[in-house]
């Protein structure tokens, strides 16, 4: 076969007895049986040879180029499978064409037996051999052939079989696999391919039925994952078997079902609705229903489909859908819309009327799907009366929602807004409730009294009169969480402004309501949003899509230099060589009594052979680097130099210099402020594409640096990125871990190279590996954010621990040691104490966008959030808790955060059942939350504000430590003194218990009066 691949083609023309002298012909034989003269003029036809890559080779072509069409099936199979010529190859490539075909009872669109053996062929047997040789032109021939239901299944089939063998032997077919996974990636980069496979299968099949079981078989092939599936299984079978491979947009879920969105959209320009419904309904069990949403709705709105009135199409599609398809359609289009229009950064100073224009653009998405289709406007209507799924949605779309409802179904606002009141006022949901269901609750209640009184004013009065409003706003009053009574009164003051005269309006007078972000709630109910066209919502998308992220920009290509001694050359070109002495000849005279006597002379000393000069090891001048880099001065420099991917030496010194160089200059001039949102997101984003040394602990120490360098508008903003964009779950888990020991060294709580790692300045050798084997092989380096969190669990136990063992011994209290003056434990000298700067901003821009984003993460995606993964929710719990701790007992709001943080940890009890280390972080952030709230001595607080959840906390950790003190969960003897995770968590357990048993000692004591 080698030499089939590298062929010439060549045509002997002349008599039979020159061709007999220059060619004989190797071996011939007859396909059918036709007449004698037939199978002699076969034997003389002329060999066909081609020239390709890789050599020469000669084979026999029964078939000429120019001869009469191939009239049957079973003639184009016979010839596949005979080893044909290249050219004969493309002749069936063009025979086997929709617009040409063998003949009119035969189609290979169609399925059946001939279609299934010639398909087989072409897969089988024409890929592994002819694929890496043929044209770009033939390669479209031969894919278009592929391009139906039958011939994208068995290449799928194909790669399946193949990426099971070579799991299973390591060099078994891995060259074709690759040319088959080239083959997959150029049939679906057609960008009408399903629409194509469509029409194609209409046109080969007549009948109903057939056409309904094919098109079904097609869609739950690339609707329902299996082939992306496959695709990435072949693409990790070629990578564990060392094969080189280009990696394939179809192994990725996201771009996919975004490709499939938009193919979606074009079947729906040739096929009936029921067939792009069932394609619709069935992309959804992908698991990425925003992107498909996204790919879907960016075709609809381009300018183009506009004119057509794609839209109109898709929504007739829709309509043919089932319920519960038309509810995942329109969830998944809120979630997209709220990535098209965040609300990450509420400016409360700006009217509530700003960017009127892009809330007419989302509205008129929304009026797209639930205008004149009942179904769907009550699913809209119950979606954003449900609090845990309107809180997962934006302002910007909220707004557009109700304008929405306030169009298209104005008589159910009255309902709506009767249900908003009574769960706004319900005391289980003040209580329990996140404190993001509860904003986005009173937000959406402001907006549906604002348009409903303008319609109906009456319907407002009687709602704001009614019992249920009057005890609601009662029962906010009442609360012992400072948001939520806050929530109370924002909204009893603006529905008051609306149904009350100016003389009888509610009025708190407090300087809470007076605030930017009072004044903007209070706006709500002036908001006036309209409906606006299609061709808006199109320059919406338009005016997102610019917002990209500026490319790397690409390194300039250079000569390449010389290699020479297996070393790259550098420099200046090296000067001919010198063979003649220019000038005055110097001739060195020795004189022999001299020399004679230096040689016995023994005073003195011979130097000692130099040590041998990595730097000038070698003697040619040409192989030292001239232009070396050099260490960035300005912040524009480092960023230009860690976008570099191409130049090593660039990369290395940006990376290793990024956090000194930051620091210095945070306090020098505005150049890291202007430039500390983008250095952040490059930092975030940052690849290490030359495998460096200490990467990820060089890249933590930047972005700890730049986070310092402006905490106020930092800290949300990465707050915020944790949970937005395409991160790993190493990325995000560093840009956690910089927020954690940021917050400690704001706290003043900084001890380098344990919880705050500084950069390594080591000016002589020493015997220490170098940082990346110095952490595989030794046993004590930890992550950074581990020995912060074992730092403050020790601080913790370790009073607790003597307090125990103290209370152990009390029968030997008599013969004890006191001692009697503490004044030799008190230092000559103290330090004035850091400021806590972390105190003051740690709720409104640390904490609040943590959880907040946490809980609408959860309520939109469920188990499919990067945030259900055991290490990345650990990492988020001790950040939160090593924050809390650094924060202390003076941190403002520290009662809300209480509330807010025991609730997150009480709702992952479940959770923890199936991971460990969950268990740990969750017993860890409840011994930080008691320690924080009793540290000043106030112990008896938590049991009288908190009593429930100080009991179910103190009843769950008891049955924890009883399960792990079975011996279940335990090392060794089941005492919990192991070191492994299983004795850190019986550890925890014990010193939850002893601080719960404690609070609830003290008070008690205050009701009885002990101690007073």
């Amino acid at each position: 076969m080698a030499d089939f691949l590298t062929a010439v083609k060549t045509t002997v023309k002349g008599s039979s007895d020159n061709s007999e002298q220059l060619l004989t012909a190797i071996s011939t034989h007859s396909i059918d049986a036709r007449p004698a003269e037939q199978a002699k003029s076969q034997q003389e036809s002329h060999i066909t040879t081609r020239k390709a890559s890789r050599g020469e080779i000669k084979t026999n072509d029964t078939y000429r180029i120019n001869s009469e069409p191939l009239r049957t099936p079973e003639e184009i199979l016979q010839v596949l499978q005979s080893q044909p010529s290249i050219n004969t190859l493309v002749r069936v490539f063009r025979h086997l064409q929709p617009s040409d075909g063998v003949c009119s009872e035969f189609s290979i669109d169609a399925l059946g037996p001939p279609q299934a053996q010639i398909i087989n062929a072409l897969v089988s047997s024409i890929v592994p051999n002819f694929w890496p040789i043929l044209d770009p032109e033939d390669k479209k021939l031969f894919t278009s052939c592929l391009q139906n239901i039958a011939g994208i299944s068995a290449v799928v089939a194909r790669i399946r079989l193949l990426t099971e063998a070579l799991t299973n032997n390591k060099s078994s077919g891995s060259d074709e696999l690759v040319h088959l996974l080239e083959l997959v990636g150029q049939i679906f980069e057609k960008r009408s391919l399903v629409a194509r496979v469509w029409l194609r299968l209409y046109r080969a099949v007549s009948d109903p039925i057939k056409q309904s079981l094919s098109w079904k078989e097609f869609v739950s092939l690339i609707g329902s994952g299996k082939l992306v599936t496959t695709i990435a299984r072949a693409e990790d079978a070629l990578k564990t078997a060392s094969v080189a491979s280009k990696p394939s947009w179809l192994s990725n879920g996201s771009e996919y079902a975004a490709w499939l969105g938009r193919m979606i959209e074009r079947v729906l320009e040739t096929a009936a609705c029921r067939c792009g419904a069932h394609l619709l309904a069935k992309a959804f069990t992908l698991g990425y229903s925003v992107p498909l949403v996204r790919g879907l709705f960016q075709y609809v709105a381009s300018p183009p489909a506009i004119a057509r009135l794609d839209a109109q199409v898709l929504k007739s599609t829709v309509v043919c859908c089932q319920s519960f398809t038309q509810r995942q359609f329109l969830e998944s289009t809120l979630q997209w819309l709220t990535q098209v229009s965040p609300s990450d950064v509420v400016e409360f100073s700006e009217a509530v009327h700003s960017q009127a224009k892009d809330k007419c653009g989302l509205a008129a998405c929304l009026d797209l799907l639930i205008s004149d289709h009942v179904t769907m406007q009550q699913h809209l209507l119950s979606f954003i009366a449900d609090a845990s799924l309107s809180s997962t949605i934006s302002v910007p779309v909220r707004r557009a929602v109700i304008v929405t409802l306030a169009t298209n179904v104005p008589n159910e606002l009255p309902a709506l807004l009767e249900k908003l009141f009574t769960t706004f006022g319900d005391q289980m949901f003040i209580s329990h409730a996140p404190v993001v269901q509860q904003e986005s609750i009173a937000q959406t209640l402001l907006l549906t009294a604002s348009y409903l009184h303008r319609s109906a004013p009456m319907a407002v009065l009687m709602t704001a009169r009614s019992s249920g409003h009057m005890s609601g706003t009662s029962n906010r009053l009442h609360s012992s969480n400072s948001r939520a009574r806050w929530l109370g009164m924002v909204v009893a003051t603006a529905i008051s402004f609306l149904v009350d005269k100016e003389g009888s309006r509610m009025s708190f007078g407090t300087d809470e309501l007076r605030t930017a972000e009072g004044k903007w709630y209070q706006d709500l109910v002036k908001v006036k949003d309209e409906v606006g066209s299609f061709e808006d919502f199109g320059e919406v998308l338009q005016s997102q899509s610019k917002l990209v992220k500026h490319p790397r920009a690409k390194a300039v290509n250079t000569q390449e230099l010389p290699i020479l001694n297996g070393k790259q050359t550098f420099g200046p070109v090296r000067p001919p060589a010198q063979t003649e002495v220019d000038g005055e000849r110097v001739t060195e005279i020795l004189d022999d009594d001299d020399a004679l006597e230096s040689d016995h002379d023994d005073s003195l000393t011979p130097y000692a052979k130099p040590d041998s000069d990595a730097e000038d090891s070698d003697e040619d001048a040409t192989l030292v680097n001239r232009n070396k880099s050099r260490p960035p001065v300005y912040i524009r420099d480092l960023m230009r130099m860690l976008r570099e991917d191409k130049d090593h030496d660039k990369f290395q010194l940006a990376i290793k210099h990024a956090a000194p160089l930051i620091r210095r200059k945070i306090n020098f001039g505005r150049e890291v402020k202007d430039h500390a949102e983008e250095l952040a997101l490059l930092l975030s984003d940052l690849q290490d594409p030359f495998d460096t040394d200490g990467f990820e602990e060089l890249k933590l120490q930047s972005l700890i640096a730049v986070l310092l360098s402006d905490v106020e508008k930092l800290a949300p903003w990465l707050s915020r990125r944790v949970f937005e964009g395409d991160y790993s779950l190493s990325q995000r888990c560093i840009m956690l871990s910089a927020l954690g020991l940021g917050g400690r060294e704001l706290a003043g709580l900084q001890e380098p190279d344990h919880l705050n790692p500084a950069l390594e300045h080591t000016s002589f050798p020493s015997k220490q590996l170098p940082s990346r084997l110095h952490a595989t092989y030794s046993p004590t380096v930890t992550k950074a954010l581990h020995t912060a969190t074992t730092s403050v669990e020790q601080s913790i136990m370790r009073p607790l621990a003597l307090s125990a063992a103290d209370r152990s011994t009390s029968h030997l209290d008599a013969v004890k040691i006191k001692r009697f003056s503490a004044r030799s434990e008190q230092p000559r000298t103290q330090r004035k104490p850091t400021p806590n700067q972390l105190a003051r901003i740690f709720m409104a821009n640390v904490f609040n966008p943590l959880v907040t984003r946490y809980q609408q993460d959860l309520a939109a995606y469920r188990q499919r959030s990067p945030f259900a993964t055991a290490v990345l929710l650990t990492t988020f719990l001790k950040t939160i808790s090593i924050l809390l701790h650094a924060s202390g007992p003076s941190t403002t709001g520290l009662a809300d955060m209480t509330s807010a943080f025991w609730d997150v940890l009480h709702s992952l009890r479940v959770a923890s059942l199936s991971d460990i280390s969950i268990l740990e972080a969750i017993l860890f952030g409840l011994l930080t939350l008691l320690e924080v709230n009793c540290e000043w001595g106030n112990v008896a607080r938590l049991a009288q504000e908190e009593p429930k959840r100080l009991a179910e906390t103190q009843h769950w950790v008891q049955m924890v430590f009883e399960r792990t003190g079975s011996g279940g969960l335990v090392d060794g003897n089941g005492n919990g003194t192991g070191d492994g995770e299983e004795g850190r968590v019986r550890r925890l357990a014990a010193g939850v218990l002893m601080r719960c048993g404690e609070i609830v000692e003290g008070y008690q004591k205050d009701v009885m009066g002990i101690g007073r």
